[in-house]
């Protein structure tokens, strides 16, 4: 009699949690994978679902747009600006605003909600954003904060003192001027300063062979400078590669890495401490990305970048 109280307990106990334990297990069978294993890491997944959307409302509009015009999108005001406007009106500062050509924003002006523009897009200095799009190039002015995310289709040209604090992307190229705090930067070349790739003269048969592809070192180690070498290169608490370095492979290290001015890194740099670029540097080369991730990096101009460099904590771009 004891025990069949108790399964009874049990069952009564129980009972209540069964429609949602039913409801997690369907969900697991049907969802499937997270929408975030597919597409919500790419570099411009939030340009690609805004644009998307202020296309889709711009396409219910029957009507010519001439003069600036307000609809609603997801229960907020969006401004649809001309063709024929090349200038922003003040009321972009507080309301999302889609721009059907070119278009120029004013100086020190504050933005907290999104702007899109089919054409190139030009912002004053000493402004702040909440995000930017343009379907052509993307120039931000001078001093200027970009708070969440910004992309160009083109080409994105980064002013001095700038702060980039969440995603900055490109189809073509990012230019950045020294100096520039960042999180993230992504583009098939990034140019730091007045830099220009010079990996595409460098051949593999131009490097010294070495016995082996990697090499591995349970302590720091420090590379000479004018060092010639295939593989990659895992280190321990530090990596330095001296000056006019060539390293065909990927460096690593359970600390900080630092790379010596002049020097060509083919693959991409991972550290799980800083990592520091002095000027005149390469990462990469066309069409064999080769990023930079690290606690704190910092590159000096001028320095080029082939495909992304990710600050877990900040990033900076300095002068030489």
């Amino acid at each position: 009699m004891l025990s069949l109280f108790a399964v009874v307990t049990i069952i009564l106990f129980l009972l209540p949690f069964t429609p949602t334990a039913g409801l997690f297990l369907r969900r697991r069978r049907t969802l499937g994978p997270s929408p975030l294993s597919e597409g919500a890491y790419a570099p411009d997944h939030f340009a690609r679902n805004l644009i998307e959307k202020l296309r889709a409302r711009m396409a219910l509009i029957t009507q010519p747009v001439v003069t600036v015009c307000e609809y609603p999108l997801d229960d907020e005001p969006l401004l649809i600006l001309p063709a024929s406007m090349r200038r922003a009106p003040s009321e972009c500062a507080t309301k999302m605003s889609y721009a059907l050509a070119d278009m120029v924003f004013p100086t020190a002006l504050a933005c907290d909600k999104e702007i899109a523009a089919e054409g190139a897009l030009l912002t004053g200095e000493n402004a702040s954003y909440r995000a930017l799009y343009a379907a052509d190039t993307l120039r931000i002015g001078r001093n200027s904060t970009i708070v969440r995310w910004c992309h160009a289709d083109t080409h994105l040209k980064v002013g001095k003192g700038c702060r980039i604090l969440g995603r900055a992307s490109a189809n073509k190229t990012i230019k950045v001027d020294a100096p520039c705090c960042f999180t993230t930067l992504t583009a098939p070349m990034i140019l730091i300063g007045p830099a220009e790739p010079r990996a595409a003269g460098a051949k593999a048969e131009d490097l010294a062979s070495v016995a082996g592809t990697n090499h591995v070192a349970r302590e720091p180690v420090s590379l000479a400078a004018g060092t010639r070498l295939h593989g990659s290169v895992k280190a321990y608490k530090r990596l330095c590669v001296g000056a006019g370095s060539v390293i065909e492979g990927a460096l690593a290290c359970e600390g900080d890495i630092v790379i010596e001015p002049g020097c060509l890194i083919w693959g991409p740099i991972i550290a799980e401490g800083d990592v520091r670029i002095a000027g005149g540097c390469e990462v990469g080369r066309s069409g064999h990305p080769g990023s930079v991730v690290g606690e704190d990096v910092e590159i000096a101009a001028p320095a080029v970048i082939h495909g992304a460099v990710h600050a877990r904590r900040g990033g900076n771009i300095t002068e030489s």
